[in-house]
């Protein structure tokens, strides 16, 4: 798990500007999220968001930070930049962008791009309280703790049982997308 701060895989991050198109045509709203992962003298730790439950979508869920593409972004690198300094105030100077994991997409039509970054610093975390309620950082030899892995169930349409990767750390639940996106980044590292 150590090889993920030597990797800087720079090639495998699309800094084209965004087709919208191909958004629109699959009925996506496309995004972006930033993986922080902090080197400390406690180890390495990623940082999670606990989103408000006055949002419109994805109430009181835990989530990276990131959020919904502006056309002045022109790409999702930039949004998630631009979302991580406006949810935790966090700036772009202070994140080693490393590498990007694939694409996924939520039940309500949203379409993820995750960005992996390094904070090698002290950082000041500045919550934006209309959006995040709480932050926590979880350390990543807890992540493969066998305690805190769990499958998340739900019936899919005819009535399938679909099991999907879900975590638990301190009393949060990591499911859903966030989820899929923390198991893929663990099978890249």
């Amino acid at each position: 798990m150590n090889s993920i701060l030597k990797i800087d895989d720079l090639k495998k991050v699309n800094f084209e500007k965004i087709d919208l198109n191909k958004y629109e045509q699959n009925d996506l709203k496309p995004s972006s999220v930033f993986i922080l992962i902090f080197e400390t003298i406690k180890g390495k730790e990623i940082l999670f968001l606990k989103r408000s439950n006055s949002l419109e979508f994805h109430k009181g869920e835990i989530c990276f930070p990131g959020g919904s593409f502006d056309l002045s972004d022109k790409h999702l690198l930039n949004t998630a930049y631009r979302e991580v300094e406006e949810e935790t105030g966090i700036k772009k100077n202070d994140i080693e962008l490393k590498f990007s994991l694939n694409e996924h997409i939520t039940r309500t039509r949203f379409s993820i791009k995750p960005f992996v970054g390094v904070i090698k610093k002290e950082v000041k975390i500045n919550l934006d309280k209309n959006e995040i309620d709480n932050y926590f950082k979880l350390p990543l030899n807890e992540i493969e703790n066998e305690n805190n892995i769990r499958n998340y169930c739900f019936l899919e349409d005819e009535n399938k049982l679909i099991y999907k990767p879900a975590f638990f750390y301190n009393g949060n639940l990591i499911w859903g997308a966030t989820a899929n996106i923390l198991t893929e980044l663990l099978v890249k590292i």
